[in-house]
């Protein structure tokens, strides 16, 4: 199956956001939450008070509000726990968060700013070795910035993590529910970012809003074959 002509690409490149595009037209607004007006019971659960096991995994759920960044360094551990969570693997086989299908679509890569003895640039995370590839050199705060839409700011941040998804390593098996798949562990893979950087004492704030083409032009990427998903900033 044809990647940029079956109905699934087609769906999905219509929610790329472009530059001097117009965006497609919000529908009404939803309630926030559902309640039914009549269920047949209503039972309170308990109060959602500190665990006694497992407490430092609620305390960084709980922590894991994507709050800005005060500014700092980190350093290379750091940045490597949360790649590893993000998309790392557990015996060399199965990534550390969720995966819906029985194989993993997704790729990390991270565009540093400010993390100790690394040098400014733009990176790819090799899960295998757990070792990051620079593809590139140079500080592009000010063109990653450009391109996203929900927060503009990034000098305060340290490192920027943006996971993409590859449909054609999952279409094979899975067919036109790739696209969905890949959505799927998008999420599972950002909350592990955001949740492993919370642990750390740092901030990831999670940016879904972004132009698809300026993302990967970054990383010298092709949106249709490989679309960014997510975009992770983070800081202290």
């Amino acid at each position: 199956m044809a990647l940029r002509r079956s109905i699934p690409a087609t769906a999905h490149e219509a929610t790329m956001l472009v530059r001097g595009e117009a965006a497609a037209p919000a529908v009404g607004a939803a309630s926030r939450y559902k309640v039914y007006a009549n269920p047949q019971e209503r039972i309170r659960l308990p109060g959602l008070t500190r665990a006694r096991q497992g407490g430092q995994v609620w305390d960084a759920l709980a922590g894991a509000r994507g709050e800005p960044a005060e500014g700092g360094w980190i350093d290379q551990q750091e940045l490597g726990r949360v790649l590893w969570a993000c998309a790392g693997l557990i015996d060399g086989r199965q990534r550390t968060h969720l995966v819906p299908g029985d194989t993993s679509g997704l790729e990390a890569y991270v565009i540093v700013h400010s993390v100790r003895e690394l040098s400014v640039g733009r990176y790819h995370y090799d899960a295998r070795e757990h070792t990051l590839e620079q593809l590139g050199s140079g500080d592009a705060r000010s063109s990653l910035a450009s391109a996203l839409l929900d927060r503009a700011d990034l000098d305060a941040f340290a490192a920027t993590l943006v996971v993409t998804g590859l449909p054609a390593r999952l279409m094979a098996r899975h067919g036109a529910r790739a696209y969905r798949l890949l959505t799927l562990e998008a999420g599972a893979a950002a909350q592990a970012a955001v949740v492993a950087a919370t642990a750390l004492g740092l901030t990831g704030c999670l940016i879904a809003g972004f132009y698809d083409d300026e993302v990967a032009a970054l990383l010298d990427l092709d949106p249709a074959l490989e679309p960014a998903l997510v975009v992770v900033a983070l800081g202290r």
